[in-house]
């Protein structure tokens, strides 16, 4: 593939010569998600969801990588997350998930990077405007050699209704001073959360600096705490009805005045 004029690698700087698939063809095999019908859509508060015309999983592309990054420590990435995680995200949860689940904490440094690169791609592919995640140069190169932004976590939890898809967003339910915002953005790229979902299995990455996190609990569930430091115990109950609930869960609490982090 030429590059495109102009365009480059968003990890490296470059030419972009290559075509990433955001969900990669192994892994929609392997959740036997092969020709998924997708909608590409970003909601925004009192304005709705706005969509593009539906494809299938596999079409969902970027063309702001390198094949060196594509055919190199991306795939290496892609390969490492099917071996750990490959039997979590088939379309039934096994038996010895908790097990596996306590294993991975352990590569807890690598499910953040193939989280981080993952977000990054899936923005590239999402709507344009300012609704799309900007994630700061410093931030994508960084991910080239593994190195991850600070205040980030990742969370894990079980989906009731299996699916497969992603959510990607700069807005956050916030508690400032003690009162409530439903729907708050962190400016400058300082914050994001990212949501991926195969089947059952569902993952977050998030950044928030300068805030505390706590999660709204319907019926007592709480999330696998995994990265950086992961709980102990995982909570007896870590599963939600679907995608929204796990991604609505969030709630931050930060102060007045909070220095320029929020809008």
């Amino acid at each position: 593939m030429k590059p495109t004029a102009g365009r480059r690698c968003v990890f490296c700087g470059s030419p972009a010569d290559s075509r990433e698939h955001v969900f990669a063809k192994r892994l929609c095999k392997r959740a036997g998600a092969v020709r998924f019908p997708v909608i590409p859509g970003v909601f925004t508060e009192g304005k709705g969801t706005k969509t593009r015309n539906q494809h299938h999983i596999e079409a969902l592309q970027v063309r702001h990588v390198c094949t060196n990054c594509n055919n190199g420590w991306m795939n290496d990435l892609e390969s490492w997350f099917e071996d750990r995680f490959g039997f979590l995200i088939e379309p039934t949860w096994p038996k010895l998930a908790l097990s596996m689940i306590e294993s991975a904490k352990e590569e807890r440094q690598r499910l953040a990077h193939w989280l981080m690169k993952t977000a990054i791609t899936f923005s590239l592919a999402a709507l344009q405007g300012e609704l799309r995640v900007e994630f700061p140069p410093e931030v994508s190169k960084g991910v080239q050699i593994g190195t991850l932004p600070g205040h980030c976590w990742v969370d894990l939890a079980y989906s009731r209704l299996a699916t497969v898809g992603g959510t990607i967003g700069k807005c956050f339910r916030v508690i400032n001073g003690g009162r409530y915002n439903p729907s708050q953005i962190f400016s400058r790229g300082l914050g994001f959360r990212f949501t991926i979902q195969f089947n059952h299995l569902l993952l977050r990455i998030a950044r928030c600096p300068g805030a505390d996190v706590t999660y709204q609990s319907w019926q007592g569930e709480l999330p696998v705490r995994m990265y950086p430091k992961p709980v102990r115990n995982t909570p007896a109950i870590f599963a939600y009805d679907d995608i929204m609930k796990f991604e609505h869960s969030v709630v931050l609490e930060t102060w007045l005045n909070c220095p320029g982090n929020l809008q």
